[in-house]
This record gives C-alpha cells, structure tokens and sequence, in this order.
C-alpha cells in the first residue's frame, strides 16, 4: 500500500471514529436527560405517596360525627295530602323519674296550647273540643314515652330535643298559606248529602239434591240421595247516602296530626341518612388507613428505583467525565 493510500485510509478511519463519538456523546446525553427526568418523576411520585399515605393514616373514625337531623316547617306542609304513621324510635336504659314527668307535662300543656290557638278554631261547631288530658293521649302518649324509657327503648334527651323541635317547627308551620288554607277551607265547609255504590253481599239457600246423603226417608230410592238446601253468596250493589263534607276535605285535626306524622317520618329518615353516612364515611377512613399503609411500601419501592437510576446517573457521569480527560490529555 503506497504512502498516499494509507493517509487516505488514515483519515477515512479519523473520520468514522469522530462520527462515533459524537452519536456516543449524544446518545450519553440523551440518556442523562431520560434518567434525570425518570428520577425526578420517581421522587415526586413517592413524595405524593408518603404524604397522601400520611394524611390517611392520620384520619380516624372515631372523628367522624354524625349530623343531627331536621326539619323546617316549609317541609310539613305537603303532610296534609299525605300523613304516615310516625315511630318511636328507642336507644339507651333509663328509668322514669319526676323530671321527665315534668317536662312531659309541661310539653303537652304548651303543645296543645299550639293547638287550640292555631288549629282548634277552625273546628265545626259539631267538633269535640279536646282537653289537655286528651290531647295528650291522642298526639303525644307521655304514659307510653315514659314506660319505653324505663324499658331501656327510649332515650329521654334525644326524645326532649325530638318534642321541642316539632313544637318549634309546629309553631311556625301554623302560621302559613299552606295551612291556613286548608283551616279555613274546613271551617266554611258544608255537609252535603253524598251517595255512593256499595258493593254487598248476602248468602241465600237454594234447593239441589245431595246424591250421598242419607238423611231422608227413601234415600235408596231412585233418585238415590236426598233434597238439601245450600248457602249460596249473592253479591250486589247497594247505594249509600249520607251527609258528608265535600271531598278533599280535612278537620283541623287531621291537619294537625299529618304534619306531626310527617315531622317524624322525615326525622326518624334522615336521621337514618345520616347515620348511614356517617358509617359509610367510617368505613372509607378505615380503607384509607389500609390503603395508606400499602402506599407506604410502594413509596420505599420508588425511592429504591429512584437510587438505582441515580446510580446509573453517576455511572453516566463518571463516563463523560473520563471522556473528557481522555480528549484533554
């Protein structure tokens, strides 16, 4: 090979080697930015961990308290299309004591002045008026709040803000459109004479001829058997009249009675509501906490892969540097 080939082949092997080393440079450098950018997503995410993993398990269930329930005396005035039947709703022991007779009479005393100030004077003059020992017994039942408390099926304070809360809410429903409405609709209301359809039934006896029976004299004759008479039900229809109010029509009582059974209904409802979540809420920091806890050994899992890349990192480093003292000496 003469003098002049080999410096061309001198340079053409010069020439391929700087061209590797600038795709290894570059390629060296792009590595460090993949591996600093994965390290600090790595970092980030395991930061995000540790603290949410704290946060949970810092929470605890026994901080979670359950909402007291309401209602508002707007709420109570679609009770009068539609009235239920309210519970009682039973917690701890207690026994009966002077104090809880005391307010039980003193609440049904200022309940049914409520009554007889708002409601009972829209009565008809045919209605009875209700003392206070019978308004007792027809919308508050003290005797029978009392006996469930020393059954251990009432509790006596929950029960006291129940009743001072209906009174309240009693008190301000009194007084609006929806209810005065319907009062006053009660108060000028007129019996008329009102028929309807009955449908009826009546059992009438019918002769027919009993093939087994035996009770006659010449049963073994033909016609074998005996006459008997059996019951036969006859329905029909039979129309009624009698003197009633016009139709959609209710007594000051009734009215007063369905926004009671449906201060209850909606109570005893949400109070439900609010238990359950309250539970549900609970059980979600209970999972939380668990969660948390499998959040931390992950995060001590990423903080590793996070020491590995910057091992990595160090190797790539001590690489260029290398290179560089390489290209310097």
């Amino acid at each position: 090979m003469s003098e002049t080939e080999a410096t061309l082949e001198g340079r053409r092997e010069s020439r391929a080697s700087a061209l590797l080393d600038r795709v290894e440079r570059a390629y060296l450098k792009l590595l460090r930015a993949l591996v600093l950018a994965a390290a600090t997503v790595l970092i980030f995410y395991a930061a995000w961990l540790a603290i949410s993993s704290a946060i949970k398990l810092s929470r605890s269930p026994e901080s979670v308290v359950e909402q007291p329930a309401a209602v508002t005396a707007d709420e109570l005035g679609v009770a009068a299309a539609a009235p239920s039947k309210a519970k009682v709703a039973g917690t701890e022991d207690g026994e009966e004591n002077p104090e809880q007779r005391r307010f039980y009479d003193g609440f049904v005393k200022r309940y049914h002045g409520l009554f007889r100030s708002k409601f009972e004077k829209y009565r008809q003059p045919e209605d009875k008026q209700l003392t206070v020992a019978e308004f007792g017994d027809a919308f508050v039942r003290p005797i029978e709040r009392m006996e469930l408390i020393t059954e251990g099926k009432l509790d006596f304070p929950t029960d006291q803000a129940d009743l001072e809360a209906l009174l309240k809410a009693m008190t301000a429903a009194a007084d609006k459109p929806v209810t005065l409405a319907p009062l006053q609709q009660y108060r000028a209301a007129v019996k008329v004479n009102t028929c309807s359809d009955v449908q009826r039934s009546r059992t009438t006896y019918r002769r027919g001829w009993n093939e087994f029976s035996t009770s006659c004299r010449g049963w073994y004759q033909e016609p074998i058997g005996c006459p008997v008479e059996r019951p036969v039900v006859v329905d029909y229809v039979e129309k009624v009249c009698s003197m009633q109010f016009p139709k959609g029509t209710r007594s000051h009582t009734e009215i007063f009675r369905a926004y009671q059974e449906k201060f209850f209904e909606l109570l005893y409802s949400r109070r439900e509501e609010n238990k359950a979540t309250a539970q549900a809420e609970r059980e979600a920091i209970v999972l939380g906490k668990a969660e948390g806890q499998a959040s931390l050994g992950y995060a001590v899992y990423v903080v590793g892969s996070f020491v590995v890349l910057m091992f990595f990192f160090l190797l790539i480093a001590i690489e260029r540097h290398q290179r560089r003292l390489a290209r310097e000496s």
